[in-house]
Formats: C-alpha cells, structure tokens, sequence
C-alpha cells in the first residue's frame, strides 16, 4: 500500500478537481489519513486478494457501501483513501514489474534491475528495495508541490472521530509523527526501483478518474 505522502498528495489532487469545491478540506483530508491510523488496518482496510498472489486490496464493494457518502467529507476522504490503495496495487505497481514466482524474483523491465522477493519487500527502506523506492520519492512530492505545507498545517495532530468502531481505535502515533519520520529518512532519488514520473502520472490520473467518478 502507498504511505501517506502518497495518500495526501492524492487526496491534493483530487481536491482540485472534486466537484464541489465548498467541501471541507480539513475533513477531506483528515478522512484521507484516518485509515492507517486504525489500530487493526485489516480490518480498516477491507482487505481481500488482489490479482496477484501475495498482494491485498482493499474490498471496493464493501468499502463503497459503508464509506462512499457525497455529504460527509470524512468518509469520502475515506474512501478516497481505500481507493487509491486499490488502484496503486492494481493499475500501478502490480503492472509495473514482471512477478517471476518460478525464480522468485522481481524484475523492472524498463532497465533490467532484478531482486529476489524478499529483498525487494524488505522493511525498513534502508534494505527493501520498494519502500527505499517510496522514501526516495517522498521528498520529491514535496518539492514539486503535490504536497501542500499549507494544508498541513490546517489539519489537527489529532483527528476526528468517525462514529465507526474500527476506524476511531487507533494506534497511539499521529499521522504528523508519522510523517516527520520519513521526511527525516535520507535516501537520493536513483529510479532503480521507482521511476517518479511514471508514478505522478499513475496517482495523477487515478486522481482525475476519481473526481470523474464523483461527477
């Protein structure tokens, strides 16, 4: 599943093209965030498999009928939230490596790079080749704006309740901790793993479908 700078720069996006603009921003945004803050994100996150083996999304029925709610920005910033963790999974990172499971490797087709599985999902980002892939980008979101400081600093360290059991039981670390940890992380931008272009173009047009959706 993507981290929060994804989540957040997501949540940016659609923003700008979710047709009501009068929506609360801050409750969008803190619906963005309150899933993986759950204590039980199994649970939070619906989770079922995914067309690859190995991989869990969330349940999109189940998640559509309990959270997709045009007048609550909460639960559709939820919503939001589980969407793009199924799209990410689905549409961007199980299409962009070749899965070989007889070898148990990983393979970027787009410069050859191969690893082994465990290697490849290895916690934390200093020794696993995808979540140093997710750290290296982190940053560049920020720079290049999809992460707005000025929404940061409207949203509360401490979120709102949602009024649903499994969503409001949460793990003592806010989602500001959270974040100062990995903008704390040092890892320079190589691509080996992670191509950032191809990425923002993912999140950015699973975005403009998204809002479509909402249309």
């Amino acid at each position: 599943m993507p981290g929060i700078m994804y989540h957040l720069s997501f949540a940016e996006e659609v923003y700008r093209h979710i047709p009501n603009p009068e929506m609360d921003k801050v409750a969008f945004f803190s619906g963005n965030l309150i899933p993986d803050l759950a204590t039980d994100k199994k649970l939070s996150h619906h989770r079922t498999s995914a067309s690859v083996n190995g991989f869990f999304v969330p349940d999109m029925k189940l998640v559509k009928s309990e959270l997709f709610d045009l007048g609550n920005p909460i639960k559709l910033g939820m919503f939001c939230h589980l969407y793009l963790d199924y799209r990410f999974i689905e549409d961007y990172l199980i299409p962009e490596f070749i899965w070989d499971k007889e070898n148990m490797r990983v393979i970027n087709p787009r410069n050859g790079n191969s690893w082994p599985v465990a290697e490849f999902f290895a916690k934390p980002a200093q020794s696993g080749i995808l979540y140093n892939g997710y750290t290296q980008i982190n940053k560049r979101l920020l720079e290049d704006g999809h992460v707005n400081f000025d929404t940061l600093k409207m949203l509360p360290d401490i979120l709102p309740d949602t009024g649903i059991p499994v969503y409001d039981s949460r793990r003592e670390k806010t989602w500001r901790e959270e974040l100062n940890g990995y903008l704390s992380e040092d890892a320079p931008y190589t691509g080996e793993a992670l191509d950032y272009d191809r990425l923002w173009k993912a999140i950015s047009t699973f975005a403009t479908q998204f809002a479509e959706e909402l249309a």
